[in-house]
């Protein structure tokens, strides 16, 4: 609501790309692709997502991203020696390994279809970033490798239904890292991301009959991301839209929070 409100419009197709937060299925969201309108009324409704992934450990998961990693690539052959190897990397060595994987095996965890932790996964896997000390350094720091490399994957967007496939994304990932660039492999987990949301938000935009796509949230500060789903939706013929004056992250969610509310009152 907050990047309708800055650009004057009524209606729109929102990649909204965070951490997490609660949506209304009582689940995590933080990677979503939404129709809002405010032609009668502040009004939306969820049109696609990322995967939902397992979040072992609740918020332990946003600090120790190798935790997302084995969530999401749990029955990966190969991903239990290569944890072993890293369990100097988790506070409490194999022990911990060992309690994550029983967690998973009795589903005591909540999911998310966050893209941050996606970012924050990935990251840990590629060995840049084990454990966050402040807000998104994981992410920043795979944007920061990403800039140095080229997407030598080329992965196509899988999509199932309206979920686009992350473990997809992270499997191909652990398959190349002995033989690939870790730069390389940062940019080709961006460009998978990137190229997925935004045929995602076209299609959903054609479905919908609207002609502006925006993208909004924290995510929407990784340069790269950004200027990828931009050049693709204009491409395709829509307007692209990005913050100006209210942030993409936490400051435009309190700014979208009250135009909602006033838009209800109204």
């Amino acid at each position: 609501m907050a990047l309708m409100q800055e650009n004057d419009l009524e209606e729109m197709i929102a990649i909204t790309c965070d951490g997490l937060g609660y949506g209304d299925d009582g689940t995590l969201w933080g990677g979503e692709i939404l129709y809002c309108t405010t032609r009668d009324e502040a009004y939306y409704k969820r049109l696609a997502h990322l995967m939902e992934q397992p979040m072992i450990g609740g918020d332990l998961a946003t600090r120790y991203p190798l935790r997302m990693l084995v969530g999401i690539l749990s029955d990966e052959p190969g991903l239990q020696e290569f944890l072993i190897e890293r369990s100097r990397l988790f506070p409490h060595g194999e022990k911990e390994i060992e309690l994550i994987f029983s967690q998973l095996q009795k589903k005591r965890y909540p999911v998310t279809s966050s893209c941050g932790r996606i970012l924050d996964a990935t990251s840990a896997l590629l060995g840049i970033c084990y454990e966050r000390t402040y807000e998104g350094e994981p992410a920043m720091r795979l944007e920061s490798a990403a800039s140095y490399g080229k997407d030598v994957l080329k992965l196509k967007p899988r999509v199932k239904g309206d979920m686009i496939d992350t473990k997809y994304l992270l499997s191909q990932i652990f398959q190349y890292l002995d033989n690939r660039k870790t730069s390389d492999l940062a940019a080709s987990a961006q460009s998978y991301l990137a190229r997925s949301i935004a045929e995602v938000a076209i299609e959903k935009a054609v479905d919908e009959g609207v002609k502006h796509v925006g993208f909004t949230g924290g995510c929407a500060y990784n340069e790269c991301l950004t200027k990828m789903i931009k050049k693709r939706v204009e491409e395709a013929g829509f307007t692209f839209h990005l913050h100006e004056q209210v942030p993409a992250g936490d400051g435009g969610l309190s700014f979208g929070q009250a135009t909602t509310a006033a838009l209800k009152l109204l």
